[in-house]
């Protein structure tokens, strides 16, 4: 599971905000920051870029993130066909209230959402998956206190198991079936 600090969405978005009135063509903003090079029409990875964890869109793939601490600010997005070791397959907004609901009611709510988006993505539902798994970027207390209550589901391939020994894949795993 990983946790999200509030702080730095606002202070990209903000960022963003200002410097994307007067910037056009296909690079967006973030890419003039160090983020990916997007596509202007559909928005697909097309260069690599480190990207606030709040910038990741469904579809992107992404290294390993620095999990040394408790909480992930950025992570290094590139297009699906270099070699990766997660997809983000489906984000959500929490209904659980105003008040801080805990990590278990948080971890209860994701984990049932995205195990339900895991079969529409790849195809067969994740208990009849032999090497794809599942994982979800989840807002901690103080960002949940900043109005942050989204969930992001993302897949990988694991070579153990347990789903602890991440392998890296080409391509992307919608429709894998496997």
């Amino acid at each position: 599971m990983f946790s999200r600090p509030r702080a730095l969405r606002i202070a990209a978005a903000g960022g963003a905000l200002l410097l994307a009135s007067s910037l056009a063509g296909c690079i967006n903003v973030s890419s003039l920051l160090g983020g990916a090079e997007r596509d202007s029409e559909t928005g697909e990875v097309q260069e690599g870029g480190t990207e606030s964890v709040f910038d990741v869109q469904v579809g992107d793939c992404f290294l390993e993130p620095d999990t040394s601490g408790d909480e992930i600010f950025d992570i290094e997005v590139v297009p699906c066909a270099e070699p990766h070791d997660y997809e983000m397959y489906y984000e959500y907004t929490l209904d659980l209230g105003e008040e801080w609901p805990g990590d278990a009611a948080i971890s209860d709510d994701a984990l049932q959402r995205c195990d339900a988006e895991f079969e529409a993505f790849v195809g067969v539902p994740f208990q009849n998956s032999a090497t794809l798994w599942f994982s979800y970027y989840s807002p901690g207390e103080e960002s949940w206190a900043a109005g942050d209550d989204v969930i992001q589901c993302v897949i990988y391939e694991a070579s153990d198991e347990n789903g602890q020994q991440v392998v890296q894949v080409e391509g992307s795993l919608e429709g894998a079936a496997r």
